[in-house]
C-alpha cells in the first residue's frame, strides 16, 4: 500500500475510511503537498487501514463494505469534504448506525480542479501547435495592422503596400492566421477544463488503484481470518458502490478487470449485452469477486456513461459490472448541464455517433410522469417512460436496432425490449426540493431547488421538456453562483437524497423499505420532496417485503407509436382507437386490425387490437361480412385489447 494514503473519520459508529492513490496530477510533479484535514478526519496509515478494515468486517455478523468514488473536477479538498459529510450523513442515520458489519470507504483517483492546468500549458504544448501559434501571431500582426490603416490614410509607403497586397489576399491571410492561432488556444481550452485529464488518470491511475485496495482487502481479511485458527468457513462479504459521474465509469471498468471472464465462453460475452434472448443466455455471472467479496448494490449519481451502454449488444462494459450485482439504482435529472453540454461537448470529439441525439448520458435520465414518488407502469412499457435527452430509450433502442439491421441484414432478429434498463431502479430528481442542512428546521421556508430550479414542467403534459433558454440559464447559475443550483451533484446535499443513496448502498431494497416503514411511506417521502422513482421490474419479481406494489398511476403514457421508414409501404400507427369494422368483409376487417395496432417489423410495439371472429347465422347478410363488433368504433383503449366480431355465416 505504498502508493496510497489513507483518513479515518473520527468518532462514527461506522468505521470509515477514506484511501486516496498518491498518482500525481502530472506525471512530472516533484512536490505533492499533504491535504489539509478537516477535524473530522484523521491520517493514519494506509497498512494500518486494510488491517482494521479487514478486521471490522470478520467481526460483523452481516459483513458489507461500501466503497464510494467521486467524479471528474473533483480536487483533494473537496473530495474529502464529501466523503465527510457522506461520514456525517451515516452517522445521523440511525437506521444504518445499527447495522452490524458494516464498513465504509471513500476511495480517490487524481482529478483535478478546473482551470488548474493552466500554469502548465505553455511548457507542456507540443512544438508544432508550439509553431503553428507562432505562425498565427505573426500573421495577424503583419497583415491587421496593414488591413486596418489601408482605408484611412493616404501616405505613399501605405499606397506602396497597397499596390503590392491584393485586399482580398490581405483578408484571407489575416482570417488564416486567427485562425491557426484560434485552433491552438481552443486546444490549450480544452486542456484546462480537465475532462480529457481526467479520463486519462480515471483510466490508467483510478481503476487499476481501486483495484488494488480492493484486492488488498480481500487479502487481508483472508489472512486474518487463517489466522485465526477457527474452523468456520471464510465469510462472504457484501461489497457495493456508489458512483458519482465518472465514478461510475471507474467502478464499473474495475468490476469488468475484477472478473474473471475467462469462465464463461465465448458467446455469453454477448449475453452481457442486450441482443440475446433470456433462454439463450448462458447462467448468470457470479457475484463473487476474489475470495470472500460478493457484489450485492451499486448505486450511480448523474454518471458519466453513454445511454447507448444500455441499449448496445457488443462487449458493453456496463452490462458485464450490472450482472454481477443483486441490485443496481440509477440518480439522475434533466437538467444536469454539466453531462448535458460540457460532458457532451468534450466527447463530440470522441464518442462515435452521426447524430447528437445519441450523445447524451445516463446521468440525464428522466421518467415521464406528472406526478411525483413512486411511479408504477406495466413492464412493456417501460423504456417509452424513460427519456434521455430527446428520444426515450425505446426509440433510442428502435434506432439502434433499425442502423444494425441495414448493416447486417442477415443478423438474428432482435428483442422487443432491451433488458438492461429494466435492472436499474430510477431516482428523477429534476424538480427534488429539500433542505440541505440538518440543523435548520424542517420547515418549507428552509427548502429550495438543489439540482434545477424545480419548474415541474410536467405538470400538465409528461411529455414536456425544460426549454432551451432553461438550460442555458442553468448552466450560467451554475457557473456564476458557486453550483447553486448543483444540477450536477446536488444529491450529495440534499437530505432525503443523501438518505436514499447511503441507505440503498448499505441496507439495500429491502432495508431501505423496513427503515421508513412501507413501500408507500417510502413512496410518499420521495412523493413530498418531488422526487420521481420507477423500481425495477426485476426488483418487483425478487423483492422479499409482503407489500404489494402500487396500483398504475393515470399517466399520459407516451404511444407507442413509430413512424414508417420512407417507401416501408407501412401506414403509421393510429393509437389506440377502435376502427369501425361493420360491414366489411372478414378479410379487410382483419387488414384493418393489423393496421391499426399489429404491424409487422416494428420493434417495440404491442398489438393494440386483436380480432376474435364468432360465426353465426345472419339473414340478409353476404357471408364473411361483420355484422356487429364489440367495443363500438370510435372508442380509445389504453392497453392492448381485443375486438369482438359476429361474421354472417
Amino acid at each position: 500500500m505504498d502508493f496510497f494514503r489513507a483518513h479515518q473519520a473520527v468518532g462514527t459508529t461506522i468505521p470509515t475510511y477514506f484511501i486516496e492513490s498518491t498518482a500525481p496530477y502530472n506525471v512530472d510533479d516533484t512536490v505533492v503537498p499533504p491535504p489539509a484535514l478537516p477535524p473530522e478526519l484523521s491520517p493514519i496509515d494506509s497498512e494500518l487501514a486494510v488491517k482494521q478494515i479487514a478486521a471490522g468486517l470478520l467481526n460483523g455478523a452481516d459483513p458489507n463494505l461500501v466503497v464510494m468514488v467521486h467524479g471528474f473536477n473533483n480536487p483533494e479538498p473537496a473530495v474529502l469534504r464529501m466523503y465527510t459529510s457522506a461520514a456525517m450523513a451515516i452517522e445521523r442515520d440511525e437506521k444504518i448506525r445499527t447495522r452490524q458489519g458494516l464498513v465504509c470507504v471513500g476511495y480517490r483517483w487524481p482529478s483535478e480542479k478546473m482551470g488548474s492546468p493552466w500554469r502548465g500549458t505553455w511548457d507542456a504544448l507540443p512544438t508544432l501547435p508550439t509553431w503553428l501559434l507562432y505562425f498565427g501571431i505573426i500573421v495577424v500582426f503583419l497583415t491587421f495592422p496593414l488591413f486596418y490603416f489601408a482605408s484611412q490614410t493616404k501616405q505613399w509607403w501605405i499606397d506602396v503596400f497597397r499596390y503590392i497586397w491584393n485586399p482580398e489576399a490581405v483578408h484571407v491571410i489575416t482570417l488564416l492566421g486567427w485562425s491557426v492561432a484560434g485552433l491552438v488556444l481552443m486546444a490549450t481550452l480544452l486542456r484546462t477544463i480537465v475532462y480529457f485529464r481526467d479520463n486519462y488518470r480515471a483510466s490508467n491511475y483510478g481503476v487499476p488503484d481501486l483495484i488494488q485496495v480492493i484486492r488488498a482487502i480481500d487479502a487481508e481479511v483472508v489472512r486474518q481470518h487463517d489466522e485465526s485458527g477457527t474452523t468456520a468457513p471464510r465469510p462472504r462479504v457484501q461489497l457495493s458502490f456508489i458512483g458519482h459521474s465518472m465514478g461510475g465509469f471507474v467502478v464499473t471498468n474495475a468490476i469488468r478487470t475484477l472478473s474473471d471472464v475467462f469462465a464463461a465462453p465465448v458467446e455469453a460475452l454477448n449475453s452481457y449485452g442486450l441482443g440475446a434472448s433470456p433462454g439463450a443466455r448462458p447462467e448468470s455471472p457470479s457475484h463473487a469477486i476474489g475470495k470472500v467479496f460478493e457484489l450485492k448494490r451499486f448505486v450511480l449519481a448523474s454518471p458519466d456513461i453513454p445511454a447507448e451502454t444500455l441499449l448496445s449488444s457488443r462487449g458493453n462494459f456496463l452490462a458485464s459490472a450490472l450482472s454481477r450485482f443483486d441490485e443496481a439504482y440509477l440518480f439522475s435529472n434533466e437538467g444536469d448541464e454539466v453531462l448535458r453540454q460540457i460532458s457532451t461537448l468534450a466527447n463530440y470529439f470522441v464518442f462515435p455517433t452521426k447524430s447528437r441525439n445519441h450523445g447524451f448520458r445516463l446521468g440525464n435520465v428522466e421518467i415521464l410522469s406528472r406526478n411525483f414518488g413512486m411511479i408504477d407502469v406495466k413492464e412493456d412499457n417501460l423504456l417509452r417512460v424513460l427519456r434521455i435527452g430527446n428520444l426515450t430509450l425505446q426509440e433510442l433502442y428502435d434506432s439502434l436496432e433499425d442502423a444494425k439491421a441495414e448493416r447486417q441484414p442477415n443478423a438474428s432478429p432482435a428483442l422487443a425490449q432491451a433488458r438492461l434498463p429494466k435492472v436499474f431502479t430510477y431516482f428523477d430528481c429534476t424538480d427534488y426540493v429539500d433542505r440541505d442542512d440538518p440543523d435548520k428546521p424542517a420547515i418549507s421556508a428552509n427548502e429550495r431547488p438543489l439540482l434545477t430550479f424545480a419548474k415541474w414542467r410536467k405538470r400538465h403534459d409528461a411529455e414536456a421538456k425544460l426549454r432551451w433558454y432553461s438550460h442555458l440559464y442553468l448552466l450560467v447559475m451554475y457557473v456564476v453562483r458557486h453550483q447553486r443550483p448543483n444540477v450536477h451533484g446536488g444529491y450529495f446535499e440534499g437530505l432525503l437524497s443523501q438518505e436514499l443513496i447511503y441507505r440503498l448502498a448499505c441496507l439495500g431494497y429491502d432495508g431501505t423499505v423496513a427503515a421508513y416503514g412501507s413501500e408507500v411511506a417510502l413512496g410518499t417521502a420521495c412523493e413530498q420532496k418531488q422526487i420521481r422513482m420507477l423500481v425495477s421490474p426485476d426488483l418487483w419479481r425478487r423483492r422479499t417485503g409482503p407489500v404489494a406494489p402500487p396500483p398504475p398511476t393515470d399517466e399520459k403514457l407516451r404511444t407507442a407509436t413509430r413512424a414508417a421508414a420512407p417507401g416501408s409501404g407501412e401506414a403509421a400507427t393510429t393509437g389506440a382507437a377502435v376502427p369501425n369494422l361493420v360491414g366489411m368483409s372478414i378479410v379487410d376487417a382483419r387488414a384493418a386490425v393489423a393496421a391499426v395496432g399489429n404491424i409487422p417489423g416494428r420493434r417495440g410495439m404491442e398489438p393494440q387490437f386483436m380480432l376474435l371472429e364468432i360465426t353465426r347465422e345472419a339473414p340478409n347478410q353476404a357471408t364473411g361480412t361483420v355484422v356487429s363488433q364489440t367495443p363500438p368504433p370510435g372508442g380509445r383503449v389504453k392497453e392492448p385489447a381485443s375486438i369482438e366480431v359476429i361474421v354472417a355465416k
